[in-house]
Parts: structure tokens; sequence; C-alpha cells
């Protein structure tokens, strides 16, 4: 007999089944294991009796990877201990359940610094942000969670305990290139290939000091061609100046955020960037002697421009970086009902492919004339987002067969359909445009041999 406790209560069951993505989830049960042998019991009983298991963080995903489709959900809320923190060789090892910024907080009082910043890092587990490779606005300087990750424990659905470790030798021929760091393969897996229940990752030292800043301009090329400018000219001139944020603001961004905006947002601007820039303390003139004239040279509007030293300065830019998202949460939930919402996009081409890029996906937009999409974030990656609200079924599927046009353009221009909040089962209908057939059916092998009742997190990536 199990010793876990299944709770079948719908009312409380209810309330873990789908994810901020307001996909439609429904489950049998909910089970809340304390510890890595509680989650080999349940997957093994659940495997035994071919129950799927969704493994769910704090459910902040926008994909619906944490919506449950039927049978067991399996909440690792209650998994939150530091396990370990080693100061010289600078990790920590950790349960999936503590909040990731609670982890990150942690880690700073000690001096340490874990880079990883998705947006949602107050609402979301670590587990998820591994699960998701989940990555942020700080992506442009540190990269995305995979980066980070030292080694991983996973207990598949055959209850069988894989500990994975990232090999830290210089070469290697040793077989397929994918299966030469196993890490990487459960890293964005989104739960499909077993449940994640111990992770180890690198810290680095706690930054010095930084700045925030926010500069505007006057029209959206303007704005683009400062961002392929950073990369092309900034970095080079001066190797000290390496923003580790580059984020977009479009005019219906700058328009919600205005109203909230303790800083002058000048009415002229169609357009801006945040950004930071870590320095040293004897390095703070150098560093913003170097981004001034690059902005001004760039056609900033100089005047305007905003530089937070002060802390409160600088979370001030944060919420209102952030703000745009909740509202956009906010706004689309108002026609859920109606069958509309928020439709999100999550492409990332080359920097010397965003111009051509975001010019076809606004002359697309308009030729079909939808709703104009609110336009945001990682645009130092590649990676704006496009963000539309429909406000019922039927613009909903029009949004939808743009997104599909805009998916396929993105693909011949060697980017990708999801830069960062991965597959789940909202974007399925995508993994034909990004992968060969017989790429896709080497995953679907792959998963098939790992799970071969195909129990773990039903509906996700296939």
């Amino acid at each position: 007999m199990p010793t876990f406790q299944l709770i079948t209560d719908q009312d409380i069951v209810k309330g873990f089944c789908t994810d901020s993505s307001n996909y439609p989830g429904y489950a049998d049960a909910l089970v809340r294991p304390g510890c890595v042998s509680d989650v080999v019991e349940i997957v093994k009983e659940a495997n035994s009796k071919k129950i799927p298991i969704t493994t769910i963080g704090n459910r902040s995903s926008l994909t619906g990877s944490a919506a449950a489709l039927g049978g067991w959900i399996l909440d690792t809320s209650q998994m939150t201990k530091i396990l370990e923190v080693d100061s010289k060789e600078k990790f920590v090892i950790a349960e999936p359940g503590m909040m990731l910024s609670d982890l990150k907080k942690t880690m700073l009082e000690q001096g340490l610094f874990y880079a990883p910043d998705p947006t949602s890092e107050k609402e979301c587990f670590f587990g998820g942000s591994i699960a998701t490779n989940a990555s942020g606005s700080r992506t442009f300087k540190y990269g995305s969670t995979r980066k980070y990750v030292r080694a991983l424990e996973v207990v598949l659905a055959s209850g069988e305990v894989l500990n994975l470790r990232r090999p830290e030798i210089e070469k290697n021929t040793f077989g397929y290139l994918p299966f030469q760091n196993m890490v990487e393969i459960f890293v964005g897996s989104e739960g499909t290939l077993g449940v994640i229940t111990k992770i180890e990752v690198q810290l680095l030292t706690k930054p010095e000091n930084f700045f925030g800043g926010m500069a505007f301009f006057k029209t959206l090329t303007e704005t683009l061609d400062f961002v392929v400018n950073i990369r092309k000219e900034l970095l080079q001139q001066f190797p000290m100046i390496t923003p580790r944020a580059v984020e977009l603001f479009d005019h219906h961004g700058l328009s919600i955020i205005r109203p909230d905006s303790t800083f002058k947002i000048p009415k002229e601007a169609q357009a801006a960037i945040f950004f930071e820039q870590e320095y040293k303390t004897e390095e703070f003139e150098t560093v913003l002697n170097g981004w001034l004239p690059f902005l001004e040279k760039n056609k900033a509007i100089v005047d305007d421009t905003i530089i937070a030293e002060q802390p409160k300065q600088q979370e001030e830019l944060r919420m209102l970086r952030h703000k745009v998202p909740s509202f956009l949460f906010e706004e689309g939930g108002k026609y859920v009902k109606e069958g509309g919402g928020k439709v999100s996009t999550d492409w990332s081409v080359p920097i010397n492919k965003i111009h051509e890029m975001v010019d076809y996906a606004d002359k697309l937009a308009k030729e079909v004339k939808i709703v104009e999409p609110v336009v945001y974030a990682h645009i130092g990656n590649g990676h704006p987002h496009y963000n539309f609200i429909a406000k019922n079924a039927a613009e909903k599927k029009q949004i939808l067969e743009v997104v599909h046009k805009t998916c396929q353009r993105v693909v011949s221009l060697g980017g990708t359909i999801a830069a960062e909040h991965g597959i789940g089962k909202i974007k399925k209908d995508f993994v034909k445009y990004q992968y060969p057939s017989q790429i896709i059916n080497s995953m679907k092998a792959l998963k098939q041999s790992l799970d071969p009742n195909a129990i773990m997190a039903p509906g996700n990536m296939f």
C-alpha cells in the first residue's frame, strides 16, 4: 500500500490544474512529496497503473506546460531545502520547490549571485525555471538557465533515480553530441522525461555596482539601429561596457508605463530601451562616458535619458519594465470567457535579422488588419515579444493565423519560435516549422525510451 496521500477533493485539485496561460486543465488527484523517496514511490505507483503525472512548480508557465491533462498533479511545493552552499567553488544545491527569488536573495546575502532572472522570478519555483530553461532581461550578458546547471537528480517514470553531472573536461568525442552532456537534455524538457528533485547550479561573485538606464527614441527603426550597434560598435570600442540587460518598449509599452512613472517620458518618444550596466566603483565615470556619446550618436533623446544609480530609482525602472507584462496579463484575462485573451509570441532571430523580422511582422499584422500588438522585452537577444489582445474567439483565430506565418519566417531567418517560454501545450503546432519530421520522431523516441507508458507531462511538446 502506498504511504503517500492523494488529495482527491476537487475543490482543492481544481486550483492546481492550470497555469498563467489559462490553459484549461483537469486532474483526478493532487500529491505533495516531501523528498526524493516520496517522488520515487509516487512515480512507481503511477507508472504501474499507467496514471499520467504532471509535475508543477508555482504554475507561472505561459505555455500550458503546468496544466494537467488528467491523472495526478505532482506538486513540488514541499521540497524547499537549500542542501549545500559552497562559497569557494561558488555553487548551491537546492530542492525544486523553493521560490527562485528567495534562492537568489539568500545567495546575495552571502555575496554570491545566481544570474538567470526570469520576469516571473518572484512567482516561479527553482525547479520550474530549470524544467523550462528560463531566461529574462539579463540574458543579454549572462545567458539562460541552461548555462548554469552543473548537476541534476531526476526520477524517471520507472522510479529509477538518475544523478547527472555536466562534464568538466575540455575535449570529448564520445557519442552523439546531445548525449555528451545529459544534464542539458533535462534542462528545458518541461517535465516530459522525469521529475527533477535536486539541482546544483553555478554561482558568480555578486557584482560590485550597477546602474539602470532608459533611453528614448523618436522611431522604432532608430531604436533597432541602436540595439544592433551595441554589439557592432559599443562592445567593440569599450570592452568594460557589457550591459546585462537591453530591453525594448514600443509606443504602446510607453503608454502603459507613463501613468506610473515618476521619470519624465518625452512626448515625442515612440520607443525606449531599458538597460542595466555593471561597473566597478573606480570605473563609473569611464563607463558612463562610454555610454553617453554612443547614445547621442545613435539618435537617442539624450537630454531625457534616465540614469538610475540609487537602489530606489533602479527598482522603479525594473518595476516599470515588469508593469508591461502584468498589464497585458490582466487585460487579456478580461476576454478569456469570450474565447479571446492574450496571444504572445516568443520568437528570436539573429540580431542582424531583427530589422527584417520586425518589418515583416508589422506588415503582416497591418495587411490582415488585426489589432496592433504591444511589442516589448529582450530586443538585445533579437527576442521581442509581440502581444495581441483578442476580444473574442474569432479575433484570436485571426491573430493565430498571423502568428503561424510569422513563425515560419522566423525559422527561415535562422531563428527560433520559442526563445524562453518553451513549447508546453500551446505551441505544439509550431514544432513542425522548427524541426524536420525525422528530428521530431527522434525526440519522441527518446521520450519513449525513458517514459514507455507516456505518463510524464502528457500533452507537453508533442
